[in-house]
């Protein structure tokens, strides 16, 4: 009779089905998981870096929409279609924007809108500054050496300032898909106890009693 107590309790301890919410806990704290490990990446590992690269993406573009206008009124007498530039200087100016944002509260939904948010302004500003060299509008001829010194200057800082956003664009690329792929997937799994048939596991020894 002391050897059936102790096999009884061997199985109400060992052996016995319990409801298992393991899988259910593990699904509802991953998301608070992923997102702690986010904002503490953005928040300790990149620090301000992001949001340096963000408010030097935002005066480029400003800058750059001044140079672009500039260059635009004074060789090409304000045209329309030389003024191009002007909105993937715009597309950089949210980039930074968002940056700043990112940088002051992060999360998975603002670090993709980010990337892709960058991608356009990239894709955007190649293709400007493409049309913009290939464009067919003919310049106005310049009579003083001063309007022309200012339009090779007004033309220069434009492609340096787009330069310059296509730089911090990359940057920010860079640092948010490294947090993305390091972070996005936690490293640690949730141990649940395993529920076994009480007669397949204590079948021969109670036979042997």
């Amino acid at each position: 009779m002391t050897q059936n107590m102790f096999q009884e309790g061997l199985y109400q301890v060992f052996f016995k089905e319990t409801p298992s919410t393991c899988p259910l806990n593990q699904d509802i704290k991953r998301g608070e998981l992923i997102s702690g490990r986010i904002s503490r990446w953005f928040g300790t590992v990149v620090n301000t870096r992001l949001l340096v690269t963000g408010v030097v993406q935002i005066l480029s573009a400003l800058a750059c929409i001044l140079a672009t206008v500039t260059h635009a009124c004074v060789s090409y007498s304000c045209s329309v279609s030389m003024t191009t530039p002007v909105w993937s200087s715009l597309c950089y100016f949210a980039a930074g924007c968002l940056a700043i944002e990112v940088q002051r509260k992060a999360n998975k939904l603002k670090i993709i809108a980010l990337m892709g948010l960058n991608l356009f302004s990239l894709l955007f500003g190649f293709s400007a500054l493409l049309a913009n060299s290939l464009g067919s509008t003919q310049p106005v001829t310049l009579n003083t050496n001063q309007q022309r010194v200012g339009s090779y200057v007004a033309k220069g800082s434009s492609i340096a300032f787009t330069v310059q956003c296509f730089l911090a664009s990359f940057y920010i690329l860079f640092l948010s898909l490294r947090g993305l792929r390091r972070y996005s997937s936690p490293q640690i799994q949730a141990y649940c106890r395993l529920s076994q048939d009480p007669d397949e596991t204590n079948g021969p020894l109670l036979e042997q009693v």
